[in-house]
């Protein structure tokens, strides 16, 4: 008995795979291709790089430290 419930095990899972590789179906909209990628050469296009003015330091900012009354 045993045997004939492997035999029919197998069997099913058998019909069960081949009814979803069926199910399948290509994709007849197929995504355009990517366009090539920007070809980068070296030393080329560099700018040599500009003295940016610095930021103000701590120096520049206040607080005002008081009491609130309230």
């Amino acid at each position: 008995m045993k045997e004939l419930q492997k035999i029919l095990f197998a069997f099913a899972m058998v019909i069960g795979l081949s009814m979803a590789v069926a199910a399948q179906k290509e994709d007849p909209k197929k995504p355009p291709p990517k366009p090539p990628p920007p070809v980068i050469k070296p030393g080329e296009g560099k700018k040599p790089k500009e003295d940016k003015p610095k930021k103000p330091g701590m120096a520049f900012i206040a607080a005002k430290i008081g009491t609130n009354e309230g």
